[in-house]
């Protein structure tokens, strides 16, 4: 309450638009995820935004007088040795299918260019995306879930009501192929159409033929790792999900992949040499920042846009305002430890 009185306050006395001037040469990078088909927002918020959230964020960035560029106008500028006034970059991690309907139009009628990062195992294996279904339907119903008598479960578990950590144990030990069965029985389960899911994209990905159709409308296809895994892996298995990655990006778009983002933008520095071993030119993280000239092109800061943004946030984010009342919060932070 306090922080929305003091961004509504500054915002009257003008201050924001003092903050995008002061800050301009700060390249601002947006990062969404999915569109909500049903009531995902509420869900999972942070994930799934509503399609009509989005089309105000756009007005907002046009309003504020931003053009958004690709990541490689961004990368240009950086090499040239200053970044350019009201830089603007939007990114899209993952490939939630809704977004084609519920973040393209908005994109389209601003004549906004982004990037999506894309997780292309969802896309190849088109099948709702497993964990995040199970929780979701956990979630919504409150469980437990009750094993029918001819349940794929049974030879492999005493228990005849499973809570999610069951579930979700159970499957990692089976493979996954056991997932869309399980997945299912859950759906059966709880009373909830699998194949509605699959019909209108709810936790869905793109299909191949949806994402080669994007780009070729000019939506730039990056890296996200095949099975959005990375900072966990070795060194070894990280290079093969970003070289699996980019076998299927190059398959769909016709296009070599150069940019890239850290799932959860999660990173251990000694995976970062992969990056410049695949001649990636930038790669970005979820640190909620804005660009600054000494920020290292494969660790980049964005700023984490989502249904739990009120407006007044994300303007304040957009404009600056609230890197300069960071760094002024800094110091007080440092004497504190």
């Amino acid at each position: 309450m306090i922080k929305m009185l003091l961004l509504s306050l500054l915002k009257a006395l003008g201050l924001f638009i003092l903050a995008q001037k002061i800050t301009a040469r700060r390249p601002r990078i947006l990062c969404y995820h999915g569109i909500a088909v049903d009531d995902e927002y509420k869900f999972s918020p942070g994930v799934f935004m509503q399609s009509a959230t989005f089309d105000r964020r756009m007005a907002l960035v046009k309003k504020w007088g931003y053009s958004p560029v690709s990541l490689d106008e961004l990368y240009q500028q950086h090499q040239a040795g200053q970044y350019q006034k009201n830089t603007l970059v939007i990114t899209i991690d993952d490939g939630w299918a809704a977004i084609e309907q519920g973040m393209l139009p908005s994109l389209k009628k601003y004549g906004f260019c982004a990037t999506l990062y894309l997780s292309s195992y969802y896309v190849i294996n088109q099948r709702p995306v497993f964990k995040l279904s199970v929780y979701y339907l956990f979630w919504k119903y409150k469980g437990p879930f009750t094993l029918a008598d001819n349940s794929c479960l049974k030879p492999h578990t005493t228990l005849q009501q499973l809570s999610i950590n069951d579930v979700l144990s159970l499957a990692a030990e089976l493979g996954s192929a056991y997932e869309q069965p399980i997945l299912q029985e859950l759906a059966d389960c709880f009373g909830e159409d699998i194949a509605l899911w699959q019909q209108n994209g709810k936790l869905m990905f793109l299909s191949a033929e949806q994402v080669t159709a994007l780009a070729a409308q000019g939506l730039n296809i990056e890296l996200h790792t095949h099975r959005h895994k990375f900072s966990e892996l070795n060194l070894t298995d990280a290079a093969k999900e970003l070289a699996d990655n980019q076998h299927y990006i190059l398959q769909l778009t016709g296009r070599a992949a150069r940019h890239f983002c850290f799932p959860r933008g999660e990173y251990q520095p000694e995976q970062l040499p992969l990056l410049t071993a695949q001649q990636l030119k930038t790669a970005t993280t979820t640190e909620n920042e804005l660009v600054a000239r000494q920020s290292p092109l494969l660790t980049l800061p964005r700023l984490v846009d989502n249904d739990k943004v009120s407006e007044l946030e994300f303007e304040a984010e957009l404009s600056g305002m609230m890197t300069l009342l960071r760094l002024a919060a800094a110091p007080f932070k440092r004497d504190k430890k």
